[in-house]
């Protein structure tokens, strides 16, 4: 194989419209409460309004709260309208999957050289909250 065609597909980032549907609402969301934060407006109307319920918007806004206060730098977010996602970003896509099939091993191995315990146990739950609360017919 050659190099450049390795250190492409080692660095290259996945498209959001590639991600699984979970996990690319979560991106976007995510992006859309950073930007909200730096302009000092709230992101809950319309947090509420991608997921048709005031609890999935508050539980996705502890779970921006969990990661903010847990992870160990700033957490990269790509620019809104890019189609790739942050390394940070695909990190979190896999970590909803992880919660999204409650497979809390896959979730610590993703986390566990970054995260200490705690910190893994706060997101897992916050992650699990918020995909229940996400559930068809949930109110």
């Amino acid at each position: 194989m050659e190099s450049s065609l390795l250190i492409r597909q080692l660095t290259e980032q996945p498209l959001v419209r590639d991600l699984p549907v979970d996990a690319a609402q979560a991106v976007l969301a995510l992006r859309y409460c950073i930007l909200c934060r730096r302009s000092e407006r709230d992101p809950m109307p319309e947090l509420e309004r991608r997921w048709g319920n005031i609890l999935a918007a508050r539980r996705f806004r502890l779970v921006v709260e969990a990661i903010g206060h847990s992870w160990p730098d700033p957490f990269a977010v790509a620019p809104p309208c890019c189609p790739r996602v942050s390394f940070d970003e695909s990190l979190l896509a896999a970590m909803v999957g992880a919660s999204a099939r409650r497979d809390r091993a896959r979730f610590d191995m993703l986390t566990g050289e970054m995260l200490g315990s705690d910190a893994r146990e706060m997101i897992f739950v916050a992650l699990e909250n918020f995909l229940r609360a996400r559930a068809p017919g949930r109110v």
